[in-house]
């Protein structure tokens, strides 16, 4: 289930990230991106140590019950940063959850994930916060963050 939910946040960051104008907010979903990624090759490390030489079967969906991100074409940026938001916290208390079920180390590992995914959520809400104060800048201003 920790694997798919970083495969399809990974995918969702991704798919973000080549929408949105604002090369700043762009680079920074990229980021969140990378990190899914990351996470899933940790998990999937964790799964081959616990169990070698077994397949890794990753489900279709996940009972994690992970908030979905629904955006609309027109809708302020602040509304994906608050959905993804939503999802960072949930992944966070579900590592946190999985920990005290685990064996001491692997416990620690997703009492780790647990905290990276809420320092995303920190992350994203400092990008929501500016966003909530210049709404338009993606709109309107879309070349201000891409540097000289």
């Amino acid at each position: 289930m920790a694997l798919r939910a970083e495969i399809d946040s990974n995918r969702i960051y991704s798919e973000y990230s080549k929408k949105v104008k604002n090369a700043l907010l762009k680079e920074k979903l990229e980021f969140l991106a990378n990190e899914e990624a990351k996470h899933k090759v940790l998990i999937e490390n964790i799964i081959k140590m616990k169990f070698p030489g077994e397949e890794i079967n990753i489900p279709e969906s996940t009972k994690v019950p992970l908030p979905e991100i629904n955006i609309k074409e027109g809708d302020p940026i602040s509304r994906l940063l608050i959905q993804a938001m939503n999802v960072e916290k949930e992944t966070s208390k579900f590592y946190s959850e999985i920990a005290e079920k685990l064996d001491y180390e692997t416990g620690a590992l997703m009492r780790y994930l647990s905290s990276v995914e809420m320092s995303h959520y920190y992350f994203l809400e400092a990008e929501k916060e500016i966003s909530m104060k210049f709404e338009d800048y993606d709109q309107y201003f879309e070349m201000m963050h891409v540097g000289p």
